[in-house]
């Protein structure tokens, strides 16, 4: 059975960071330089989510960590009032059962009960399989686009949107 629910100090934090380093391994392959996705270990993202544990929903199939969303109130002052899905990602061997599905409908509802306008996050531009599942989410691109440093390299990203009135 899936459950998803905020991460707390007692989760395991070395199981939710490996959720981040095989998905970057696995969905980011060809989009971000090999070597940086090669060099990834989870000891960085523990740090991060040790910085703020309730930030992180889980999602756990029969206990087992298979994915996490990180949301926040939107870090763009362009973007007051609205929620904010920084990262969402799953093991690669639950992608296209669903799970992903129920982790970001899960973030939304979080987002609504918050009370905020609306959703935004920032997707790879080249992320063809991504643009497309936010697409089917309901998302729409907001026509917004920016470039980040990943691994060495400038990356082109686009944000996508979701008015929750």
């Amino acid at each position: 059975m899936l459950t998803i629910r905020p991460m707390t100090a007692d989760d395991d934090f070395s199981a939710v960071a490996k959720v981040y380093v095989d998905s970057w391994q696995c969905a980011y392959q060809g989009l971000v330089p090999q070597r940086y996705l090669d060099k990834l270990s989870p000891d960085g993202w523990v740090s991060l989510l040790k910085a703020d544990p309730a930030a992180n929903l889980i999602a756990l199939l029969d206990g087992q960590i298979i994915g996490t969303a990180y949301v926040t109130f939107a870090r763009d002052e362009a973007r007051e009032g609205y929620g904010e899905i920084v990262s969402l990602y799953l093991l690669p061997a639950f992608i296209g059962k669903g799970y992903g599905r129920a982790l970001t409908e899960a973030a939304i509802e979080h987002c609504r009960q918050q009370g905020l306008d609306a959703v935004c996050l920032w997707v790879l531009s080249d992320n063809s399989r991504a643009c497309g599942f936010y697409e089917r989410m309901g998302m729409k691109a907001s026509g917004r686009t920016k470039t980040e440093a990943i691994g060495g390299a400038m990356l082109p990203l686009t944000e996508y949107l979701l008015p929750l009135a």
